[in-house]
């Protein structure tokens, strides 16, 4: 039964996040006379609010904005000419929408656009979801991991179960990062900080995982697969920015871990370790409140099972 409500559900959030996607607030920087700042503002409203429309006082302060990722791309009118700056790390969406957008607004001052990539992807990642695969994959193996640890080491104490969700979570962090950076130079961000990154996602995914198991039994197996897995990747902005979400999708690429973790990935590859302070502090709550809650709950089983008259299925919750 579980099966068949957790099936439709993935499809449902996949198809609502990626089926019709359209940017809106999408970043962008100009430098232009405030004409054409006014056609592309006209623009944006005429499209939904596309574009969230910074004005830079140069062309290196509009370059600094697309290289440290405050704005995905950046406008350059002046002398006759129209540049455009795009981080071809963002995605080719965004590179697509911008040029899309920006051709028509050079067209009516009668010149033509050209663009420079500050960022571009590297040869082993040319459609830029290296990250989404590195962070799809550890969230599977970790939440595979959570399961089994809360079923065939449910004999296990509960030190060994942390030590060896721990060792997991740093020896698939290593692994991926090797094969995502050395085997297939998808990702070039510093090794030990990619791999540490993707640990404490697969570290935060287990124990989530298993926190979920211990507070609603059986059901959590359907929350996890719901909340870490269908939402959390679909949200991930691994395949898309966040803003080509809906509205209602879009906050939860800054709440839940994969989120957290592919923008720090991101940023330590390309965009001058964008998000990765927050990801460390983020992805550490992740850990220690799931964490938490486990010992509280398992300290409150254990407390209702010695009351007087308790069974050892006290409310429910399993005692594992």
């Amino acid at each position: 039964m579980v099966g068949l409500v957790i099936g439709p559900v993935f499809v449902a959030l996949y198809l609502a996040a990626f089926h019709a996607p359209v940017p809106h607030h999408l970043p962008i920087g100009v430098v232009a006379p405030e004409q054409v700042v006014t056609s592309i503002e006209q623009h944006s409203a005429e499209h939904g609010d596309a574009f969230a429309v910074t004005t830079f006082p140069t062309e290196r302060d509009a370059r600094d904005g697309v290289t440290d990722h405050t704005v995905d791309g950046a406008l350059i009118v002046d002398d006759g000419r129209a540049h455009l700056f795009v981080a071809g790390a963002n995605g080719p969406a965004v590179t697509q929408t911008l040029v899309g957008a920006l051709t028509p607004v050079a067209t009516a001052l009668h010149i033509e656009l050209s663009t420079t990539d500050l960022k571009p992807l590297p040869a082993g990642d040319t459609r830029g979801l290296s990250v989404f695969y590195a962070a799809f994959g550890i969230v599977l193996g970790a939440f595979l991991f959570g399961l089994t640890i809360m079923g065939v080491g449910r004999s296990l104490p509960h030190v060994w179960r942390a030590a060896s969700a721990v060792v997991f979570a740093v020896l698939a962090g290593l692994v991926v990062a090797w094969l995502v950076d050395t085997v297939f130079g998808a990702l070039p961000a510093p090794f030990l900080l990619a791999a540490s990154i993707i640990a404490m996602l697969g570290l935060a995914i287990a124990v989530s995982t298993a926190t979920l198991l211990r507070v609603f039994g059986g059901a959590g197996t359907f929350v996890a697969s719901i909340v870490l897995l269908a939402l959390g990747n679909a949200t991930s902005t691994g395949v898309l920015p966040a803003q080509f979400l809906p509205d209602w999708l879009e906050p939860f690429t800054h709440v839940l871990p994969v989120g957290i973790a592919v923008r720090a990935l991101r940023g330590g590859a390309y965009f001058q370790n964008d998000g990765v302070a927050s990801a460390f502090v983020g992805l550490a709550l992740w850990i220690i409140i799931p964490a938490a809650v486990f010992v509280l709950v398992h300290e409150f089983q254990i407390r209702s099972d010695r009351a007087p008259g308790a069974s050892s299925d006290a409310g429910g919750i399993p005692a594992s």
